[in-house]
């Protein structure tokens, strides 16, 4: 039988060469392939494999069109140093005193570090949005300025779980002491700082009191951070409340400032290159929060087993409770959004067949 031979010219194909600054496609030669076939026999596979062939050109052009996309993005976005301080800053309304050159400066290199650290702040924008909505709800209840939700920026990163070195702990990071003085309690069973609003109670307490006593918003975060008996020590030994002129711990004098700069940049991040989706950011905060008081312990499982879910839900809900079981006592249970009705009928029939503890 004769046999023919079919030429079948390979498709160009184009690699992206990326470099500094250009950008070039490099042309291959195309080259043959020497396919032996039978008339008869081979038409159909040969279509078959033109077929896969166009397939894989196909998705090869697709992701070429990705990468010069995402060239795009990369060249567009402009240097580090191409972003300015606004001329004007201010914070809790007060105004901050750029023209005094060590004030700017100290304001300037928050700014650039913050921004240097993009993957940050967008997770600062994403937990806002989930964190923001109660505290500036409460802020306003209390007649205390919004720009104090920023504090949480600073202290925790809005991370409920946080806890530094020195054992502060919860979004608002409070040290024991602290935390119990404003309602939050500690012991073996519980741990009332990582209680987001409880802590998020106190910690606007706290402000306020702090605020009532040095008259400046400044120099009350500035003792939120460092302890008011510091601030009160720095102010009677230096001779001045002006917080920009305070000689203070290297933390403390560079803490407001970057509370300042998270507000700039949270407030307007686009202007400053950072674009998320809305869709991208984390959900909002939604469960309903009941008060119970036991005489013995509640498993955190049964809780869960009678809303209809995983017990790991339901302690995340709840970081403040330290172990698999609600202890005696008085407390607040977070719940499912829409869960708190069938939550009070189980608990209702959970006291009456329970046991009383002895």
């Amino acid at each position: 039988m004769k046999r023919f031979r079919i030429v079948v010219p390979l498709l160009q194909f184009f690699l992206l060469n990326v470099g500094c600054a250009t950008e070039k496609a490099v042309q291959m030669e195309p080259q043959k392939v020497f396919v032996q076939v039978e008339p008869s026999e081979k038409y159909d596979a040969l279509a078959n494999q033109l077929r896969s062939l166009e397939q894989s050109v196909s998705m090869l052009r697709s992701e070429v069109m990705t990468l010069k996309e995402g060239l795009s993005n990369i060249r567009s976005c402009p240097p580090l140093t191409s972003y300015q301080l606004p001329k004007e800053v201010s914070l809790c309304g007060e105004r901050i005193p750029l023209e005094v050159r060590s004030v700017w400066e100290n304001l300037d290199r928050e700014f650039l570090s913050i921004l240097g650290y993009e993957v940050q702040v967008i997770l600062w924008m994403k937990r806002a949005r989930r964190y923001f909505p109660h505290i500036e709800g409460r802020l306003k209840e209390m007649g205390l300025p919004d720009d104090l939700k920023y504090v949480t920026i600073i202290e925790s990163g809005l991370r409920p779980d946080a806890v530094s070195s020195s054992g502060a702990s919860g979004i608002w990071q409070f040290i024991p002491p602290t935390g119990e003085k404003y309602g939050m309690r500690k012991n073996r069973d519980i741990d009332e700082r990582f209680d987001f609003f409880k802590a998020t109670e106190g910690a606007l307490i706290y402000l306020k009191s702090l605020y009532e006593e040095f008259k400046s918003w400044p120099l009350s975060m500035a003792a939120y951070n460092a302890g008011e008996n510091r601030v009160r020590k720095e102010i009677e030994l230096q001779g001045t409340k002006d917080y920009y002129h305070l000689d203070l711990p290297v933390e403390t004098e560079r803490y407001v400032y970057k509370i300042a700069v998270s507000k700039i940049i949270l407030s307007d991040p686009e202007r400053y290159g950072i674009h998320l989706e809305r869709e991208k950011f984390y959900d909002p905060l939604e469960m309903e929060r009941v008060e119970i008081e036991l005489t013995k312990p509640l498993p955190i499982i049964d809780v869960a087993r009678a809303l209809g879910f995983f017990y790991k839900e339901i302690k995340e809900m709840n970081p403040h409770l330290s172990d698999r079981v609600i202890p005696p006592g008085i407390h607040f249970l977070n719940l499912p959004p829409g869960t708190s009705e069938k939550f009070l009928a189980f608990f209702s029939n959970w006291k009456k067949k329970e046991p009383e503890a002895k």
